[in-house]
């Protein structure tokens, strides 16, 4: 999920009515019901890879590399795609081009069910194919939603709304982890179709918007921010790449350590599930507590969470032994501290990105369609690293030193060169 455009000159903030703010409660439905089959592609498509079609865990970081790099070109070219559609027809609107990306996302998600039940030889095929659909869709709808959400709103109005979309769609993909738990052994294939069709509810919920989103309204009377805020930002941006890195490395190897742990298919995703019940929780945290706010610490220690909790996840299956039932308690302990961990680490990042972005607010760091293009670099070089990490262990890629080693080090690199070029153009003191 990226950050919503507060960019005046983005071209899905602008609308020719400026009076008609969409409605909080309707966008949060949307955003609820968007982002649980978004997570199936983003967090559970793995799960769904080595249940249903036995795919190992340098398999699953092959499909994470692919339908990860989709996502960039999508995101990147959708505010010039939007301008165009826009400017071919009268007809065409911003929610109609919503409308017609619901329909499309409900069609292609039966695809892998129907073929699994038709055409076996089709099944990968078409679970590749929605994957690649759902990124790609995923890239444009998201800026359009969140446009209709900052769109007619400000200062406190703005953060507000801000805050609840961030714990709504989060703790989405919380409850869609534990929904596919009981399925996911017996019909991996069916959450999918049922998570489709759920597109065509929100279709409904998304007739009700208006025909265009709100324009973005400045705060002509809002203080400035402190000039800490520049190159905090910096920062931040670069460990929000940092941190898609880490997650599109983790979660596609989760199947595979949670089965070397030998946990039962039933509870895969309710463990992995860890670090977006800690996401949800220190979401919560910031939007109340604005002690952070401005301090140089909080970014250095949810990379340092981030890292740290990576890392444990990744070695709990060389922690500990099996009992006789085949499971490693301790492992499964290490797993849960360490996805726990990663969560603190994930939601600072994730919520100082966006704190930051919104009280700078300018055009030169608050460009939707390429933030969310580098969200896509965060998707497509980590499962370059998790690959190369485990060519270097030799292993499958699971729980190996290589996939810690070359991960932990393109992610510091990042961030060490992010701090460097913000501290050069900014002597300020934090609070």
């Amino acid at each position: 999920m990226a950050i919503p455009p507060t960019n005046p000159n983005h071209p899905l903030v602008e609308s020719p009515d400026p009076i008609r703010t969409a409605r909080l409660s309707r966008l949060l439905l949307i955003t609820f019901l968007g982002s649980m089959g978004t997570a199936v592609v983003t967090n559970g498509i793995a799960f769904i890879a080595d249940q249903g079609l036995g795919y190992s865990g340098r398999q699953n970081l092959v499909l994470g590399l692919v339908i990860g790099a989709t996502y960039i070109p999508a995101a990147f070219f959708s505010g010039p795609l939007m301008r165009r559609l826009l400017d071919a027809s009268p007809r065409i609107t911003t929610r109609r081009v919503l409308l017609a990306i619901m329909l499309i996302l409900s069609i292609v998600a039966q695809g892998p069910l129907l073929a699994d039940k038709f055409t076996p030889s089709l099944t990968e095929a078409s679970l590749w194919f929605m994957g690649l659909v759902f990124m790609a869709s995923t890239g444009v709808q998201w800026p359009i939603i969140e446009s209709y959400l900052s769109g007619g709103r400000r200062s406190k109005d703005l953060r507000s709304a801000i805050g609840k979309f961030n714990i709504v769609w989060s703790s989405s993909i919380v409850l869609v982890y534990w929904m596919m738990a009981p399925l996911l052994e017996s019909n991996p294939f069916l959450i999918v179709s049922i998570l489709g069709g759920l597109h065509i509810v929100i279709a409904t919920i998304i007739a009700k918007l208006p025909d265009e989103p709100a324009k973005h309204i400045e705060d002509e009377h809002s203080e400035p921010h402190p000039p800490v805020y520049i190159p905090l930002l910096k920062v931040f941006r670069m460990m929000l790449i940092a941190s898609y890195i880490i997650l599109s490395v983790m979660i596609p190897l989760m199947p595979s350590i949670e089965t070397r742990l030998g946990l039962a298919e039933f509870w895969w995703t309710p463990v992995a599930s860890t670090w977006l019940t800690v996401r949800v929780l220190f979401f919560i945290l910031f939007e109340r507590w604005h002690g952070w706010h401005g301090r140089w610490s909080t970014p250095w220690i949810g990379m340092m969470c981030m890292i740290l909790g990576f890392a444990s996840a990744m070695i709990a299956p060389l922690i500990g032994t099996p009992n006789e039932a085949g499971l490693n308690l301790v492992g499964v302990l290490v797993l849960i501290g360490g996805l726990s961990l990663a969560g603190i680490g994930i939601a600072a990042t994730y919520y100082g990105a966006l704190y930051y972005a919104m009280s700078v607010g300018n055009a030169d760091v608050d460009a939707g369609g390429k933030h969310e293009a580098l969200i896509g670099v965060g998707y497509t070089v980590g499962p370059i690293c998790g690959l190369l990490g485990g060519y270097l262990n030799r292993n499958d890629t699971a729980a190996g030193w290589g996939v810690i080693l070359v991960t932990s080090i393109v992610v510091l690199t990042m961030v060490l060169l992010a701090a460097s070029s913000a501290l050069k153009h900014s002597t300020s003191r934090t609070r």
